[in-house]
């Protein structure tokens, strides 16, 4: 790497990037690397642009990486590196790196060193690159890795570095831009504007979210090719009748609003037969006592879903047909874990459109449900690409595809619900079951998550911040305050533990409806995140604006409207602008 050669005017205080050198490293199949050097001068408004042009790249690439000289730092420097899931790192280590693919939510990341402070939004070929931050020898640097493996590229490689000035040069000047990117290409739009002639969402948006698992067979089972005769049997946790108690026992207790989602109902459970659907779960009570469900939950002011799922397929589906699963470049099927429903395989996003998608959403709108449907696993990862010469696609393509679907749950359904914060289809995502992904152990790297894409999506898209926020009530301090600082939208789950390797990715603790008294008391758990939430759900269409540390262990998240959130993580009290703080407690300051 030659040694930085980037140049700075001053500007008051602030600094502007004359010119920079960014480092091209190609690594081929045969292991052999091509280094080129680009000087590129930022733009007028301050935009240093990385763009090459697919037909510019030569055969054989396995790797593309992108790296401006103003994009490291040295141990001890003041400033921080930021990843799109909320990991942020402080320049500390000596060495150690943090290499993400499955935990990037945005094509976004940033760092802020004593030379410059960015935002790098990558806009060509987001969906096939991992993200790169490296501690090496006392030297930070953060880069995209572009992945070939061989294959001809599809798409130009472009990175946009905005560099940031002023009050702008910080995480939250960072994720601002890119929301303000996203808003201007009208990629989304903002809930206000969205839920005018969206009475779902606009309903949604003031209540919480609560998730039944009904029914489900072994997780994860023992026979992995599963037939009619060689399925296990389900376990039946949840009826229809059963659900209906638990609403009786909201409106005892004073919940009057919330969104049901149902998991489950469907054919033999959550992951039974999937993508095979109807007919309605018999052990559960069948379409007639599905029917009568809907009709209470709606009769009572309650919004009700379902949980289905467009890209997961099992050989135990009377549907079952190789022709729409993912190939894979050797055309072998793609295939994942083993669930409920024994191994399962990718569908092809195309095929899942043009085979299930439209005929499965009327019949779901048909039992009567509405409200921002769910369907599964669809935003929780990369877009997916298929080498079927029937229905190739790139992951650009897959990203089309997959927006296809959740457009027509809009259409059909009122809205549309999945389970993570993949934005590549931003402008079809209604809400995030959870927003980002947290890694069983932190990183060394990082020193602590913040509400990154919160400040992107905020007011844009309805999130709980992270798996384990599920059921927050009954989780510890600090599990509960950062549901809170994170802006979340509570979400509830009965029966969100139910695997049987102990992997419980939500967290072990659990909300049980066994008889009447778990019954009882996991709604009392509920209705208190009901009341904390009634007093704050009128940010959920307001923008986060900042968030920052305002004291050792207590954090500020700042809103359009003027309010504020003050977290405090400390064991004593903490006063701000002449209101406390409880111990691991937050006040909500100014307008409301």
């Amino acid at each position: 790497m030659n040694k930085m050669t980037v140049c700075f005017v001053a500007l008051g205080c602030a600094f502007r990037v004359i010119s920079a050198q960014v480092e091209v490293v190609y690594t081929f199949t045969d292991k052999r690397v091509e280094k080129k050097i680009l000087q590129v001068e930022p733009d007028k408004a301050g935009v240093v642009r990385v763009h090459i042009p697919r037909t510019e790249l030569p055969a054989g690439l396995n790797t593309v990486t992108v790296l401006p000289d103003f994009a490291s730092a040295t141990v001890g420097e003041q400033g921080y590196f930021i990843m799109p899931n909320g990991e942020l790192g402080t320049f500390r280590e000596q060495n150690g790196e943090r290499t993400a693919r499955n935990y990037m939510p945005m094509p976004v990341f940033g760092m802020k060193n004593p030379r410059a402070t960015f935002v790098a939004i990558v806009s060509g070929t987001p969906h096939d690159y991992k993200l790169i931050t490296n501690a090496k020898d006392g030297r930070y640097t953060i880069l995209p890795c572009f992945e070939y493996g061989g294959h001809a590229p599809y798409d130009d490689i472009t990175v946009e570095y905005h560099l940031l000035q002023g009050d702008h040069a910080d995480y939250a000047g960072m994720a601002r831009k890119y929301r303000d990117y996203q808003l201007s290409r009208k990629a989304c739009a903002p809930i206000k504007e969205r839920m005018k002639d969206r009475p779902e969402l606009a309903y949604a948006a003031n209540c919480l979210e609560v998730r039944i698992r009904q029914g489900w067979k072994p997780m994860p089972t023992s026979v992995t090719n599963q037939t009619r005769t060689t399925e296990p049997p389900m376990r039946v946790a949840v009826t229809f009748d059963r659900v209906g108690d638990i609403l009786d026992e909201f409106k005892r207790q004073g919940i009057d609003k919330a969104q049901l989602c149902l998991v489950g109902w469907n054919q033999k459970g959550h992951d039974g037969r999937f993508p095979e659907l109807f007919p309605v779960e018999e052990q559960l009570g069948g379409e007639v006592k599905l029917r009568q469900l809907i009709k209470k939950a709606q009769s009572m002011g309650y919004q009700i879903v379902c949980h289905n799922n467009s890209y997961d397929a099992y050989m135990i589906a009377e549907n079952w047909d190789a022709e729409y699963i993912i190939k894979k470049p050797d055309g072998s099927l793609s295939t994942h874990a083993v669930y409920s429903g024994g191994r399962m395989y990718n569908i092809c996003p195309q095929r899942a459109y043009e085979r299930f998608a439209p005929k499965e959403l009327l019949e779901i709108a048909a039992l009567g449900f509405r409200g921002l449907h769910y369907n599964d696993v669809l935003t929780v990862v990369q877009p997916r690409a298929c080498h079927d010469p029937r229905h190739p696609l790139n992951r650009n393509q897959g990203a089309y595809w997959a927006g296809k679907i959740m457009a027509e749950a809009q259409t059909v359904l009122g809205g549309s619900a999945s389970e993570g914060g993949h934005d590549f289809c931003c402008g079809n995502l209604d809400y995030a079951l959870y927003a980002s992904i947290v890694p069983p152990k932190p990183h060394p790297l990082v020193d602590r998550f913040v509400p990154f894409w919160q400040m992107v999506y905020h007011g844009i898209i309805l999130s709980n911040p992270f798996p384990p926020t599920c059921n927050y009530t009954i989780k510890d301090d600090d599990t509960r305050l950062m549901l809170t600082e994170f802006g979340g939208r509570p979400f509830f789950y009965f029966y969100s533990n139910y695997r049987d390797a102990g992997n419980a990715w939500m967290g072990v603790e659990d909300l049980t409806c066994g008889n009447d008294e778990t019954l009882r008391s996991s709604v009392e758990k509920i209705r208190e995140g009901y009341d904390e939430f009634a007093a704050r759900s009128h940010l959920q269409t307001e923008f986060m604006e900042r968030h920052e540390a305002v004291d050792t262990d207590v954090y500020r998240s700042a809103y359009s409207d003027g309010s504020e959130i003050i977290c405090n993580y400390r064991k004593e009290p903490f006063s701000y602008k002449g209101q406390t703080a409880g111990a691991m407690g937050y006040i909500l300051v100014g307008h409301q």
